[in-house]
């Protein structure tokens, strides 16, 4: 049975958006949701409705920053070998090509190393540091998108003579290393990084490059004038959505000018990728194009084969060589889609049967595949909207996973509650990634679920379903398209605005489609009027649809041979009643 949201109107403040509407002459609409996501001041929102690169704040005042920019340019000045370890999904790839780009364009001595993730595990793990010094011994080491919590690692290369810079957003779950420069708001901040913790790992790069590039330009270096530091946008942005960081301040601009950007990419694997997502070029794709179509192609070879493609795709300067790599990606990520789907499957059999009363989810399977569990996590927390665990055997004694939290909970903090039974664990309040011995599995289930339904009793995580507004069929036009254009790009901290559609019933039989026959097409009509639209994973909702009911939907726009439209995407419905 069907189990709707609870709708709940726009909350806003009438006067203060009359207030927005008439000194800064936009829609009503546009004042009303504005005043809901609490815009009030008519300065502060015109920097938002007219975001420009202009308003980047200095690099510098991200703590350490300058200690790191000070550092790296030692080693450019000296010739020093520099050895860079990344992670193995977009935020780590993006990090490792950007700080690779800038440094070679320096002269930089550089090499990256990208874990092999059935190897050698997480972020900068032991194996692939003892990899990379195997090689050659640097003099300086950058650890991008991990390092926060390897202590450990980060003391043996200390030992062996390498300074280390680690530029990172993750929580902070040890101790820090000693005389470790860390550019992480999250891990050494205070009150006046609060801006800057919301960052991806390749935001903080693309600071870190900014920085590099003033003190280059005060020591009199004309190449750096002439670095396109805009053009680096691209890479950002596929981080910072993929990342699902709020996209509010400086993260909106980076998006903002990103997706401009990687409408006609300068960088010949950004151009490659896109292509494989046939992605139309007659206009700058939103960021759904990159969740969905974009990043999951770049993730995809981490996830179940080798990391380091994706990074010789985006530093190649030879097409053919680049669209090989891209057509390789898109058929790793086919096969990373059947391997989801099946674990998804089977997963959420377990959790009908096992979880129905429970607050939270924690799954193990000796089987399922490691590199994809974490996406599979994540469709469970979105369908049953709990906290959720999946986990699959590392080795004999160990389970390896990943978790996914609802928002309104801190899955780090519930986590920390729970360190005593883990082997291993960090991340981000909604994600992390989890290491135990598979004899604490049980145990851990039974605290997990303990810890949740505490923090459930003081923070009431929403199940409202906020509607922007009633509309009609006819209201769907390019007007109202173009006021949603101005609030863009939306995703994490701006979401897309949710509009209802009062008794409206399907002017067709629906038409299933796609693998696993989980998505389902659409057409409502009204009047002379018809609008077409998708649903995606909600075939199983089919049955319970009544005759005539209320529609939830969001607006995207669409193009295809040149014709522009307006698609709804599905999102919730309940009875006309």
């Amino acid at each position: 049975m069907h189990n709707s949201l609870n709708w709940k109107p726009l909350n806003f403040d009438g006067g203060k958006a009359l207030h927005l509407q008439r000194l800064l002459r936009i829609p009503e609409f546009s004042a009303r949701l504005l005043s809901a996501r609490g815009f009030a001041d008519p300065t502060h929102t015109r920097r938002f409705l007219d975001a420009r690169l202009s308003q980047l704040e200095d690099p510098f005042r991200i703590g350490n920053l300058r200690a790191a920019v000070e550092r790296i340019q030692l080693a450019l000045e000296r010739g020093e070998t520099v050895a860079l370890f990344g992670d193995y999904d977009v935020d780590g790839i993006t990090s490792t090509v950007l700080m690779v780009n800038a440094l070679r364009y320096f002269g930089g001595q550089v090499f990256y190393h990208i874990p092999r993730r059935f190897e050698e595990g997480y972020g900068l793990s032991q194996a692939v540091v003892e990899r990379a010094f195997a090689t050659c011994t640097p003099q300086l080491a950058l650890a991008l998108d991990c390092g926060t919590n390897s202590t450990a690692q980060i003391e043996w290369m200390r030992a062996r003579g390498a300074t280390v810079i680690v530029i990172d957003h993750h929580r902070v779950t040890c101790p820090l290393a000693n005389d470790l420069i860390l550019v992480n708001p999250n891990g050494n901040g205070g009150e006046d990084q609060r801006n800057f913790g919301i960052f991806c790992t390749a935001g903080l790069v693309f600071k870190c490059i900014h920085g590099l590039l003033k003190l280059r330009r005060e020591l009199g270096d004309g190449r750096a004038l002439e670095f396109d530091l805009k053009g680096q946008l691209d890479l950002v942005t596929l981080a910072t959505v993929a990342d699902v960081v709020p996209l509010v301040g400086e993260n909106r601009i980076f998006v903002k000018y990103g997706l401009k950007e990687l409408q006609h990419p300068c960088r010949v694997g950004t151009r490659a990728i896109m292509d494989q997502a046939q992605l139309d070029r007659d206009r700058p794709p939103v960021a759904t194009d990159l969740s969905f179509r974009i990043c999951p192609r770049i993730n995809a070879s981490g996830r179940i084969a080798d990391a380091t493609l994706p990074v010789e795709m985006f530093l190649s300067e030879d097409p053919v060589r680049a669209e090989a790599i891209a057509k390789t990606l898109s058929a790793m990520n086919l096969e990373r889609q059947r391997i989801e789907s099946e674990i998804t499957e089977e997963a959420s059999r377990m959790v009908e049967r096992d979880f129905a009363d429970r607050n939270s989810i924690v799954l193990f399977n000796k089987e399922w595949h490691t590199g994809v569990i974490g996406i599979v996590a994540g469709k469970l927390m979105q369908r049953y909207r709990k906290p959720c665990v999946v986990l699959s055997r590392e080795d004999k004694d160990m389970a390896k996973g990943s978790g996914r939290c609802v928002s309104g909970l801190n899955l780090v903090d519930l986590l920390s509650k729970c360190s005593h039974l883990l082997g291993s664990w960090g991340g981000h309040p909604l994600a992390a990634g989890i290491g135990m011995p598979v004899a604490n599995i049980e145990r851990f289930r039974e605290a997990f679920e303990v810890r949740v339904t505490e923090a459930l009793q003081i923070i009431d995580v929403a199940r409202d379903l906020e509607i922007a507004a009633w509309i009609g069929v006819g209201d769907v036009n390019e007007f109202l398209m173009r006021q949603l254009r101005q609030l863009e790009p939306f995703g994490q901290g701006n979401p897309q605005p949710i509009f209802g559609l009062r008794s409206v019933s399907f002017a067709c039989e629906p038409s299933i489609f796609g693998s696993g026959r989980l998505h389902f097409n659409f057409t409502i009509a009204e009047g002379s009027r018809t609008l077409h639209g998708v649903a995606w994973h909600r075939v199983d909702i089919l049955p319970t649809l009544p005759r005539r009911f209320d529609l939830a939907v969001k607006l995207n726009p669409t193009h295809w041979n040149g014709n522009r439209g307006i698609q709804l995407e599905f999102v919730d419905f309940r009875p006309c009643d």
